[in-house]
């Protein structure tokens, strides 16, 4: 295990590069559309372009990232984070499914130990329980809005009839 994780170490900052590599060629592709607004859907500009960060398997990744503004509503989005699924700041989408899938079967101090063991993050107990509220708030977030779809679609049908035999 010990070679395995010396072997795991020394590559990382070469997958990190290689991450970001790809994310820097999605990125390139994202700019050749420009967004809708999706309040007014009007056509979105470019207002600025900062640098963010976020927390990948291999260590921090920082891209610089352009911002979109409506003219019209001034409602702002970042496509690129939107596509990727990341916050900035925070933890990336598949290393959050990871901590929380320890999270469910490990008490989260467990699996803190547990995630710098077989993924080779470190992360506090209290990291744990942010990515499992994180989660939990966006599967919430998702069921909802599941049940909405549902209920207004069913509202435009019209009643089935019976079928006689």
């Amino acid at each position: 295990m010990a070679l395995e994780r010396e072997v795991e170490q020394e590559y990382r900052p070469r997958m990190l590069e290689a991450l970001e590599q790809r994310v820097n060629a999605v990125a390139e592709e994202l700019l050749q559309s420009q967004p809708s607004c999706r309040d007014c859907g009007g056509s979105m500009k470019q207002h600025d372009r900062r640098t963010v960060s976020w927390r990948a398997r291999f260590g921090k990744l920082k891209i610089c990232v352009w911002r979109y503004r409506c003219r019209v509503c001034r409602n702002e989005c970042r496509p690129l984070l939107d596509v990727l699924g990341v916050e900035p700041g925070r933890i990336s989408g598949s290393m959050a499914q990871l901590l929380g899938l320890l999270a469910v079967v490990a008490p989260y101090q467990l699996a803190a130990e547990l995630a710098w063991l077989l993924l080779g993050v470190k992360i506090s107990a209290m990291g744990v329980w942010r990515v499992s509220q994180r989660l939990g708030e966006a599967a919430a977030q998702h069921s909802e809005q599941m049940s909405r779809y549902h209920s207004d679609s069913r509202a435009r049908c019209l009643p089935m009839r019976q079928h006689r035999q």
